[in-house]
């Protein structure tokens, strides 16, 4: 049994929010399509999960406009974002923007998920399970799909701010 976010010891949530701030991690692009629209979230709780059968895991905010339909779709797709798309992160992380995300450097026919042409990397998934825990959800996926940008240099996100991992 996990413990209420209520019974926490703010003194322990300040101190691992200060402490996972010292945790690089990349920005990633996750996108489903539901009813034949494309959606979207800008998420850097995404792991490898296991190499047999490839898979791996993204963590969904459950008050996330995308999250409840992420319960019920067949597949997903992680899209790592290179350095030079930070704008495409702040895009997909900004609500007001919301109209703007699809418009150009997508593939989008909603057979798949939404896949961004020149990302660092894209994984489609087969999304077969999901749990909830505290204030988000682990959605887990077996890897289908997935491609690469020759050029290795991911965009990170690391004490509140984006960052680059090469220079």
């Amino acid at each position: 049994m996990g413990t209420a976010m209520s019974d926490t010891d703010p003194q322990v949530t300040d101190g691992f929010r200060a402490a996972m701030r010292r945790v690089a991690s990349t920005v990633n692009v996750i996108t489903i399509c539901v009813g034949g629209e494309p959606m979207g979230i800008t998420a850097t709780a995404m792991s490898s999960l296991a190499m047999d059968p490839p898979s791996l895991l993204v963590c969904i905010n459950r008050f996330a406009a995308m999250h409840s339909s992420m319960e019920d779709v067949s597949h997903f797709c992680v899209n790592v974002l290179h350095r030079d798309q930070e704008d495409i992160a702040q895009m997909f992380a900004d609500r007001r923007q919301h109209g703007l995300r699809f418009v150009s450097g997508w593939t989008v026919d909603c057979e798949r998920p939404p896949r961004l042409l020149d990302a660092q990397a894209s994984i489609v998934c087969r999304r077969i399970d999901h749990h909830r825990f505290g204030t988000h959800s682990i959605f887990i996926g077996v890897v289908e799909d997935a491609v690469a940008r020759d050029e290795v240099d991911p965009l990170l996100y690391l004490d509140g701010h984006y960052a680059g991992a090469i220079g």
